[in-house]
């Protein structure tokens, strides 16, 4: 079952906040929302604030006492789950976001982010300690074990089983901590899917292939794979976004796109690089025509010629690329592959960024909203005056005071929405690239070494042929729920509060 621990805060509210919406943790803020506030640390700061002191008649920033209690300003509660393979980032924020509705009410005022930081999913959730109606929530014993009651019940409305997790007697602490984190399993399952994907015509022939390496791949709504020797399913979601299917598909292609350039243009330049690349070509492409190389096709319908080996054609694919980009030597590449993880790098920080700026736009959209609902209601509650009044100083905060002004957050909205879907291809496109110039890295690090058709004759020879099982095809498979593409570059709709 998923633990829950609370934190009282007597001060550093404003610190919390900005540690619970760090984007860094929350996939670039994508797995933040809020209640009866906004979703940035400095707004949902000040809306804590002024509905604290409304209500206490106390100050929000008063410092700690020297002596006796201090008041709490906010509760911190940490809803942690135990690694589980089924288990998204998605399905627990909103199992984070059930919980929070159920426990506290439509009158609360909370922030909550999951985040996918450390070995287990988790989220943090922030309370005032007053609700825009007045209550006071209190945290206690009995408050938690009911909290509990509560959150155990959430859990089981989705689907997540309600079981007790402890580590054994006897285990050691590191042996522990892969199993809590899930990373040694993981990691084997992305080094052989990356090995893969370069020498595999289509996301079939990757699956099986993975079948015949003695993995076991479970098709349905969440296609799950589990190495040889472990005991549990890997859902494909997460081992991280480039192994989703819709990710993997498409390296596959790109790689594709790659082969599909004329092998007459292979040898045409003199560089080292090229010639290099070229050189171990012609021995494998020999070796294939002697019959003296492991038959390895790339498609099995086609009868076995070098340009049908998968080694040959992967060697083609990066030779390709060489020539594409005109790289002349390994300096080149490495300086091309730090280009690219920067231009990566600069456009994942400016996404995060522009991606905050819309969550506020989104925020004061639901602020005008509110003011238009409420403005006009005849009779008004505590609750529903509080809001009004905290929704007009929000959009006065922010200069919001006509519908001339909203008119401008909808065009700044637009902006947004096109830079963002601009950001999403630079970010997949040079992720892609840095990929591919490093796979290309390697492969020249192995030629230089004088014995990379020895150690591939050797790993072809340490892998005994199997018959090909017949399994379903991936795309076959139904889609989830959820979008499968990477976090970072989620349609930012999606992450809209409410």
């Amino acid at each position: 079952m998923p633990i829950l621990k609370s934190i009282a805060i007597h001060d550093n509210v404003k610190a919390t906040l900005r540690y619970i919406l760090n984007p860094d943790k929350t996939e670039g803020q994508y797995l933040c929302n809020s209640h009866n506030c906004f979703s940035n640390a400095e707004d949902a700061y000040m809306n804590m604030k002024y509905i604290y002191e409304h209500f206490s008649s106390h100050r929000f920033n008063e410092p700690l006492a020297k002596v006796g209690k201090n008041r709490v300003k906010a509760i911190h509660y940490i809803q942690s789950f135990k690694p589980d393979p089924n288990l998204t980032p998605e399905l627990v924020h909103r199992m984070g976001r059930s919980f929070c509705r159920m426990a506290f009410g439509d009158n609360v005022q909370m922030v909550i982010a999951t985040h996918v930081d450390k070995g287990h999913l988790h989220n943090h959730i922030l309370i005032n300690t007053y609700g825009v109606d007045g209550h006071k929530y209190n945290d206690n014993y009995t408050t938690r074990r009911e909290l509990r009651k509560i959150s155990d019940g959430v859990c089981l409305v989705f689907g997540v089983p309600v079981t007790e997790v402890k580590c054994k007697k006897g285990m050691s602490y590191c042996e522990w901590k892969h199993n809590k984190q899930g990373t040694s399993w993981k990691e084997q399952i992305r080094r052989e899917i990356d090995t893969l994907v370069l020498t595999s015509k289509n996301i079939d022939e990757l699956a099986g292939t993975l079948e015949e390496k003695g993995y076991a791949i479970r098709y349905g709504e969440r296609t799950a794979i589990r190495a040889p020797g472990q005991k549990y399913f890997t859902n494909l979601k997460t081992l991280g976004g480039d192994y989703s299917l819709e990710n993997l598909k498409s390296r596959i292609q790109w790689k594709d796109d790659l082969g599909n350039a004329s092998r007459d243009d292979v040898y045409n330049k003199g560089h080292v690089l090229t010639m290099c690349f070229a050189g171990i070509i012609s021995q494998l492409a020999k070796r294939v025509v002697d019959g003296t190389k492991q038959e390895k096709k790339r498609d099995e319908e086609l009868p076995y010629l070098p340009h049908n080996d998968r080694d040959v054609f992967q060697l083609c694919a990066q030779l390709s690329l060489i020539n594409r980009l005109n790289i002349h030597s390994i300096g080149e590449v490495e300086a091309k592959i730090e280009k690219a993880r920067a231009e990566h790098d600069k456009a994942i920080a400016e996404f995060n960024a522009i991606t905050e700026e819309q969550h506020l736009l989104d925020n004061l959209f639901t602020q005008y909203e509110n003011v238009c609902e409420l403005d006009n209601k005849p009779t008004k509650t505590i609750a529903d005056k509080m809001k009004l009044s905290l929704a007009r100083q929000s959009l006065s905060r922010h200069g919001i005071s006509s519908p001339d002004d909203v008119r401008r957050l909808e065009f700044r909205k637009r902006e947004y929405d096109e830079r963002i879907a601009e950001l999403q291809r630079k970010i997949e496109e040079s992720d892609n690239l840095a990929k591919a110039l490093q796979e290309i890295a390697d492969t020249y690090n192995g030629i230089s070494k004088g014995d990379y058709i020895s150690k591939l004759i050797e790993r072809d020879n340490a892998q005994p042929e199997h018959e090909v099982k017949q399994s379903a095809p991936w795309q076959s498979a139904p889609k989830p729920d959820e979008p499968t593409q990477n976090p970072i570059t989620k349609t930012t709709s999606r992450g809209r509060k409410h």
